[in-house]
């Protein structure tokens, strides 16, 4: 009768030395038979595909002042410039208590350059005088272009794409029956706007929405402004 434990082991045979080292291989082998069932047991780790380079965004366009050879002024937005002709002759003569005229009294005539080459001339329904001009014609975006039809309005507001084309625009006038001469038209944002309606010596700012129905609503009053109203950091004043 056998006397010695029987199991999945084999006798170590420490009392050899080639038992010994026989042991030891029978023992490395089954580890390593171990380490690689584990490793086929492992599920490989997903792999995340390589994201594409994002492309820069567009520059988007912004009125620029150029030189162009003929003009008085120039405006560049996107592909279309504004060109303005007149003469610097005059402002000395215009100029009031000492200050320069502006630069935009000197202007005679308006002409948009498309992108195409084509020039649309600019010919007003009414009269406008030296001080109604102005260089802001661009919306920030240069999205939209305004240009002023008459002195006492109206201010017609039209997408830039559509110059050269059919169309009218749409018109942004004071209310009232009384004219009132239009002018300052600043622009706030990209479709939102400002101006001025002066009227028996005083002053009305109304503000607007290009892309809206061609409501005004009126933001600022002065029934005195001699010197008419300026714009500042938080709204309007009357002007010294």
């Amino acid at each position: 009768m056998a006397t010695g434990r029987q199991g999945p082991w084999p006798p170590l045979g420490f009392g050899s030395t080639r038992g010994a080292v026989g042991s030891i291989v029978w023992v490395m082998r089954h580890v390593l038979l171990v380490a690689l069932a584990l490793l086929s047991c492992r599920k490989e780790a997903p792999t995340t595909p390589p994201v594409a380079p994002t492309a820069p965004a567009p520059k988007r366009a912004k009125p620029v002042e150029v030189t162009r050879s003929g003009a008085y002024h120039a405006v560049q937005c996107g592909a279309v410039t504004a060109v303005f002709t007149g003469s610097a002759e005059d402002l000395e003569a215009l100029a009031l208590d000492g200050k320069p005229a502006p630069k935009s009294y000197g202007v005679r005539g308006l002409a948009f350059v498309l992108g195409d080459g084509r020039e649309v001339p600019f010919t007003p329904r009414g009269e406008l005088t030296f001080s109604d001009w102005s260089f802001d014609v661009f919306s920030p975006d240069c999205e939209r272009v305004v240009l002023l039809e008459d002195r006492y309005g109206p201010y017609v507001v039209r997408p830039t794409a559509s110059l050269g084309a059919a169309g009218k625009g749409r018109e942004h006038k004071a209310p009232g029956e009384t004219a009132s001469v239009h002018g300052q038209w600043r622009w706030t944002g990209a479709t939102s706007f400002e101006f001025v309606a002066s009227c028996c010596g005083g002053a009305r700012v109304y503000a607007g929405e290009a892309g809206g129905d061609g409501g005004l609503r009126e933001v600022f009053a002065a029934d005195q402004a001699p010197a008419g109203v300026r714009p500042t950091a938080s709204g309007w004043e009357v002007a010294p």
